[in-house]
């Protein structure tokens, strides 16, 4: 927001600037007639004198008296008694200063008293139009402060939306994680050992993003690749890996721990449920101008199972939408006997976007 003495200055400079060149322009004919130069120029500077005086009281009612907090009507009642009682006084100043410059003309004080008239009238007509110009630019000014106000408070919102899906989402994956290393334990206790340790290194990195909005898509591939080969530990040969990913997108920025929620889902709903296990593959790719990412395990889409499974797939839609609006997508369906969860981002510069997203 602008400082003050900006404001006063910005306030000052344009009744200087407006009402001089008003009033110069108001004498312009009297110049082309020939009229003596000093008499014209003595007579816009009191004029413009009189109108900046005029319209600073004006303001001063405004700000004072908080007319601009009325209804319509009450304000338009103000502001027509306002320009009626100053705009009397500006005219009065007025004849008095026509009487003290043009002696040998008809005085307007305690002449036939039309001059003095349409002095005041024109000077309450001037004054109003000043107060109509004053009232508008302060009604759009509160309507953007009001605009600004409400998008501030809609991106806070989403910021706590999204606090709290990323908080939802780390219980999620350690609930997991922690699964898989019970039925090591009793099965093979090294292996519990080193999976635990494979834990302890995933969620250091886990934790080191937990503030960040974005991360490098290769770097949410190696936490993939550190979860599965926990997961390996426990399901051996019946899970097997693969990577397909586009090194070009290495370095575009991706929500962090989404690819890992669908690869958690891959493993849990799919591969866990096959007596012989199966395949996950990750693959990454541009498409379209969008970055294309897709989770393939083995496997059968079953909505009426799949569809409502958990935390992990709701908060993923939720995060997209927060973030990007109708610009991201995430849909499931069965494609050369796979399950496929495809996710499709907008192809955003890293530091687009770390400038458009970070806190």
């Amino acid at each position: 927001m602008p400082s003050t003495r900006r404001i006063l200055l910005l306030y000052w400079t344009i009744q200087v600037v407006g009402w001089g060149a008003y009033m110069l322009l108001l004498g312009l004919p009297g110049w082309l007639e020939g009229a003596p130069n000093w008499q014209l120029a003595e007579v816009s500077m009191v004029m413009a004198a009189i109108g900046i005086t005029s319209s600073h009281v004006l303001r001063t009612c405004f700000k004072e008296w908080r007319w601009l907090d009325k209804h319509m009507m009450p304000l338009l009642v103000r502001m027509l008694l306002g320009a009626l009682a100053v705009g009397a006084v500006s005219g009065l100043l007025q004849a008095a200063m026509h009487d003290a410059v043009f002696r040998d003309a008809e005085p307007w004080l305690g002449g036939s008293g039309l001059k003095l008239a349409e002095a005041i009238l024109g000077w309450v007509l001037q004054l109003f139009i000043w107060e109509v110009i004053y009232a508008a630019y302060h009604y759009i000014v509160r309507s953007r402060l009001e605009e600004l106000r409400a998008l501030r408070l809609e991106a806070a919102n989403r910021e706590g939306q999204l606090s709290n899906l990323r908080s939802q989402l780390n219980p999620h994956f350690m609930f997991n994680a922690l699964n898989s290393i019970r039925a090591l334990i009793g099965e093979d206790p090294e292996r519990a050992k080193n999976s635990i340790t494979l834990l302890s290194a995933i969620l250091r990195n886990a934790m080191s993003t937990v503030k960040r909005r974005t991360v490098p898509l290769g770097e949410e591939i190696d936490m993939v690749r550190s979860y599965l080969s926990l997961e390996a530990m426990r399901y051996e040969e019946r899970l097997r890996v693969s990577f397909d990913v586009d090194p070009a997108l290495e370095r575009c920025p991706v929500p962090p721990m989404m690819l890992q929620t669908l690869v958690e889902n891959a493993v849990r709903h799919g591969i866990a449920k096959l007596k012989e296990g199966g395949e996950v593959r990750i693959v990454a790719r541009q498409h379209h101008g969008s970055m294309q990412v897709q989770v393939r395990n083995s496997g059968h889409y079953v909505p009426a199972r799949t569809g409502g499974a958990g935390i992990g797939l709701r908060n993923t839609e939720q995060r997209l939408e927060h973030i990007y609006g109708g610009k991201a997508s995430l849909r499931i369906f069965d494609e050369g006997g796979m399950v496929v969860c495809e996710l499709i981002l907008p192809m955003v510069e890293e530091r687009a976007e770390q400038k458009l997203m970070d806190p």
